[in-house]
């Protein structure tokens, strides 16, 4: 793996604080902008590095390392709504955003907050809850954020914490939303996504996704 320009273990301990939260307090994701210097492997190599020590972390602290449920790279250019990605129980999502003209924002909605303090959550949202948030959009607001440091000219990773609400999760998920503010499909939005599953050992399938071909390919899903 090629020598990279930031301190993952920094990286990982914000992540640890804000992305593996244990109460509304905290965001559920955070943002580590790469710079314009970065290289597109680089960024996939940096998000590697960073998938192994969360793993450490979740491996020591729950016993559950981090597995891949997918490593994939396509170029996105369609709107989404506020949900979450079909994953384990507990997972973690990681997008790795290269330079592009294609104008985008993206957006947290925190569930677990909409059902803890809004007036307009249903009682049994949580043990109810559907992947995509399906309720009137404006009793969300209040709990979304926008993810303002994210520029069109680096390279990014953004890190979100993928869960569904389950009893004996130990982590809080968050929705995430994509919106294009333009649209050319004569250029690319290339997202490089990795979803990280967090899984007693005996539950890991022995066919996880190749990591150094993540890495390296050139190959984008459209």
């Amino acid at each position: 793996m090629e020598k990279l320009s930031v301190n993952i273990k920094k990286i990982a301990k914000d992540a640890i604080r804000d992305v593996f939260r244990t109460d509304t307090s905290k965001p559920g994701f955070i943002h580590i902008d790469l710079g314009e210097d970065s290289s597109s492997s680089e960024l996939r190599a940096t998000m590697v590095a960073l998938k192994k020590e969360l793993s450490s972390y979740t491996k020591a602290t729950y016993n559950r390392p981090l597995s891949y449920h997918w490593l994939v790279r396509f170029d996105q250019q369609v709107n989404t709504p506020f949900h979450v990605d079909n994953a384990a129980d507990q997972s973690f999502l990681m997008l790795g955003y290269e330079p592009t003209a294609i104008q985008s924002e993206l957006y947290i909605g925190d569930y677990h907050k909409y059902a803890k303090e809004s007036e307009d959550a249903p009682k049994s949202y949580l043990k109810e809850f559907t992947p995509v948030f399906e309720n009137n959009l404006e009793h969300l607001k209040p709990y979304i954020t926008k993810v303002e440091t994210l520029s069109n000219n680096s390279y990014s990773i953004v890190l979100i914490n993928n869960s569904v609400p389950k009893q004996n999760n130990e982590t809080l998920g968050a929705f995430h939303k994509a919106t294009m503010r333009s649209q050319d499909l004569s250029k690319e939005r290339v997202v490089n996504s990795m979803i990280m599953n967090m899984l007693p050992e005996h539950e890991i399938a022995l066919n996880e996704p190749d990591e150094q071909h993540f890495i390296t390919t050139s190959e984008i899903s459209k």
